[in-house]
């Protein structure tokens, strides 16, 4: 298989990993060993995240392969015009913008020119993410445009996180621990965090600390569990305090 240049460093870093880990078994059984089964255990999931970036890759070179499949969205266009489109967000890497599919059923597949339509932000005044509740209905998650993509709200409060993806939420909305790891945010997939009013920011573990530094537990949550957890924290506590 084919790696990308960027992937390369990536790689050989978690070889080095494995290879210091099973140095330190080696040398110190016990406390050793239990360390050595930790850097494997991340190495795993830096795997499966590189695999992520191969796969998302090889999807925004052959995307006309992947039309129709993805989520549900309703645009609305800049015309007024609302239509649904079943896509995945794609990147565009020469204009560095995200896109979607849509596929004009006026023309045949085989004509590609013009039965594949690329949507780009720029097109749109809004955009509604379409899951479904438990009985199969429609759940609606608004997003805007911006000048690269589309954001929706995340997680809504005093903190506010927004994410590239409608559905980001729900593959960590009841974090577990997955080879002892504890899931957090993949920055990859989050677009900034605004404090109340003010503007988006970009999500960092020191922009956050700005924000939670006024509650103690979310700070011990940030250090112990990551930055999701501290979020959720500091909401519910904001919450609390704003009821009194």
């Amino acid at each position: 298989m084919k790696l990308y240049p960027k992937l390369k460093p990536a790689l050989l870093a978690l070889s080095l990993l494995f290879f210091y880990s099973l140095q330190a078994t080696a040398q110190y059984p016990g406390m050793a060993a239990f360390r050595a089964q930790q850097a494997r255990q991340i190495a795993n999931q830096q795997m499966n995240t590189l695999m992520d970036m191969q796969m998302r890759m090889n999807m925004n070179r052959n995307w006309k392969s992947y039309a129709g499949e993805g989520g549900r969205y309703r645009l609305t266009l800049k015309d007024s015009t609302t239509t649904k489109v079943t896509s995945w967000m794609f990147h565009d890497s020469v204009l560095r913008k995200n896109f979607l599919v849509y596929e004009d059923d006026e023309f045949a597949a085989s004509d590609s020119v013009h039965h594949f339509k690329k949507i780009y932000p720029d097109q749109t005044i809004n955009i509604t993410a379409l899951t479904y509740d438990d009985i199969g209905g429609d759940v609606p998650n608004y997003g805007v445009p911006t000048d690269t993509g589309w954001i929706f709200r995340m997680i809504s409060g005093p903190i506010t996180v927004y994410a590239g993806s409608a559905n980001y939420l729900m593959f960590i909305d009841e974090p577990t621990l997955i080879g002892g790891i504890h899931q957090d945010f993949a920055s990859s997939e989050i677009i900034g965090i605004r404090n109340n009013d003010g503007p988006i920011e970009k999500l960092t573990k020191e922009n956050l600390l700005k924000i939670i530094a006024i509650d103690p537990k979310a700070v011990k949550l940030l250090d112990k569990k990551g930055m999701y957890e501290a979020v959720k924290k500091y909401n519910k506590d904001s919450e609390k305090t704003a009821k009194k």
